[in-house]
């Protein structure tokens, strides 16, 4: 069996892990990532990380170094607009005064005697890389996903590639507008599906009812989207209600992008999507029928399944994208 690596990269830690060509991880290894201390100091964790993988492998297999060759790449999911094929980030919101950062030629200097090809993406576009081939997606050839957490980032594949567009900024689907003057974006625009299915926005909003004068049983004060679920599932009518609305919206989007791009499966990812069926889902499906045009095989709207693993499934699979 030949093997890949996968490293997913995010502002608190750095996540790696070995993978078969069976989409099953080992020697999984997570490290602080200390943004902080600057691009350079985070490459030479992420190659100590690797290093430490591929000799924890070889420890557990009892092999020579020769097994090194059976390790065919290196994949990193890193957040951000990257520059594909140039191993570049050219900007990325969770690593302040990132600009333009030659990550992997970085992190190639440090792996000193390791001749294993190396890959980056965007860390929406390696997620649902891993939910095409070992997720949700297995199956299908026209894949959008869309992973809802602290922003709401965006993924499409069309014909089993992930599509970057002409400037390697396709997929940010969260900045669909669906409330044209609505709330204000990260992003400086007002009326992205962000704006309302981001966490900190679903977050404001629950406060805001609650200052209007909403009962619930809910907390202002240190309120999180998983308190604000688990009052829903307890029966808070503001909590439901406010999953409800972020739903309908999530549904609004899909619509449009379902019009542009005739996929065949929404795949929907991310901390808020813990919130299930009954609390969120169903609400997507329901608005998503009401608007989307009436046509054959209208698009699937699914979970994810790889859950915290798709990014290291799907950062993995680089190692194969050019096979």
């Amino acid at each position: 069996m030949k093997y890949s690596i996968g490293i997913d990269l995010g502002g608190t830690d750095i996540k790696a892990g070995l993978m078969g060509t069976d989409g099953k991880l080992s020697c999984r290894i997570i490290v602080s990532t200390r943004v902080s201390e600057g691009a350079k100091a985070i490459a030479i964790r992420i190659a100590q990380t690797i290093q430490q993988v591929i000799t924890t492998t070889e420890t557990e297999t009892h092999q020579s170094d020769d097994s090194k060759g059976e390790i065919i790449g290196i994949g990193l999911g890193a957040p951000g607009l990257i520059i594909a094929g140039s191993g570049i980030i050219h900007f990325s919101p969770n690593f302040p005064g990132w600009t333009d950062i030659p990550l992997l030629e970085y992190v190639s200097a440090e792996l000193d005697g390791i001749n294993i090809p190396l890959y980056i993406d965007n860390d929406v576009n390696v997620m649902v890389l891993g939910e095409l081939h070992h997720g949700a997606g297995v199956g299908y050839e026209n894949v959008v996903a869309l992973t809802l957490g602290t922003g709401v980032g965006g993924g499409v594949v069309i014909n089993r590639k992930v599509y970057h567009g002409t400037w390697n900024t396709a997929g940010e689907l969260g900045h669909t507008v669906v409330q044209p003057d609505g709330r204000e974006c990260g992003c400086g625009n007002r009326g992205c599906l962000e704006a309302y299915a981001g966490a900190r926005h679903i977050v404001e909003r629950t406060q805001q009812k609650i200052a209007e004068g909403r009962k619930t049983c809910l907390n202002p004060e240190g309120l999180s989207p998983k308190q604000i679920a688990q009052a829903a599932t307890d029966g808070d009518k503001l909590a439901q209600d406010i999953f409800s609305e972020t739903g309908r919206y999530i549904g609004v989007a899909l619509t449009s992008i379902a019009h542009i791009l005739n996929p065949q499966i929404a795949i929907i990812g991310g901390g808020i999507a813990a919130a299930g069926e009954d609390i969120l889902f169903q609400h997507i499906r329901a608005e998503f029928a009401k608007r989307a045009m009436d046509i054959p095989g209208n698009m699937d709207i699914v979970p994810a399944k790889l859950g915290n693993d798709a990014g290291l499934v799907g950062a993995a699979m680089l190692a194969y994208s050019d096979k």
